[in-house]
């Protein structure tokens, strides 16, 4: 007869499971995005070490964002180019922009809606996207307010945040600041889905724009995915 594990084993068993899980890294994932249409609008390619998102418009143009490196690299598929530059530089350009902004063009761009930051509020258990259960919350900017939907089994990788948060000012008012509030609040896992009603710029006004995972699949992402192809041509960035 089989003797049963011991209480001591079973414990020790289960401060294993906990070890490992903590130093394994989370699994790749890969989330194809559409609109209120059904329209395919975006692939999102998820790793431990980097981010990439290529959009179906721009077609010629995508973001890789290298949480290993802290670098951000833009790929010009028209060209056949990329450029490539520091997080820190990015927010240290943004910062000097608005700066050297006129008080007259600050104002003008506030009343729009650009800057400022989002106010994110937990609503409670949101709807099943792409077999994912979701967290639904309120997201206010200056420039929208919307709802949107967050699935917490969906871990993203230390860093991410503070890299989608370099480029807030070109995302200003929208999806920029709300990944710089979900930060702020700590709420983890990744964004499935998102209904944003612009409330600021007078000539789009009451315009709704809406963005939800048609797929996620999870497996390994091939290395290459992150790195500019070969025969892309590197360029100076202008300052």
């Amino acid at each position: 007869m089989k003797r049963k594990p011991t209480s001591t084993a079973a414990m020790a068993v289960a401060a294993t499971l906990i070890v490992l899980a903590q130093i394994l890294p989370a699994q790749d994932f890969t989330v194809q995005m559409k609109d209120e249409d059904g329209r395919s609008i975006a692939t999102h390619y998820i790793s431990r070490n980097a981010v990439r998102n290529v959009s179906s418009e721009p077609v010629d143009s995508d973001m890789i964002y290298r949480l290993d490196t802290g670098k951000i690299i833009t790929l010009n598929h028209k060209q056949k180019t990329y450029g490539e530059i520091a997080a820190a530089e990015m927010r240290q350009l943004i910062e000097k922009k608005q700066v050297s902004m006129s008080p007259e063009k600050q104002e003008a761009m506030r009343r729009l809606g650009f800057g400022g930051s989002a106010s994110v509020t937990k609503i409670g258990a949101g709807e099943t996207i792409a077999g994912y259960a979701t967290e639904k919350y309120s997201a206010k900017t200056p420039m929208t307010q919307g709802e949107i939907w967050v699935a917490p089994a969906l871990e993203v990788p230390p860093g991410y945040y503070d890299m989608l948060t370099s480029l807030v000012t070109a995302q200003v008012g929208g999806m920029g600041l709300i990944f710089k509030g979900l930060k702020e609040k700590q709420i983890k896992g990744y964004l499935l889905k998102s209904v944003a009603t612009i409330t600021a710029n007078p000539m789009r006004k009451g315009a709704t724009f809406t963005q939800v995972a048609a797929s996620v699949e999870k497996g390994p992402i091939p290395a290459s995915t992150f790195l500019p192809p070969d025969g892309y041509q590197k360029v100076a960035r202008t300052r």
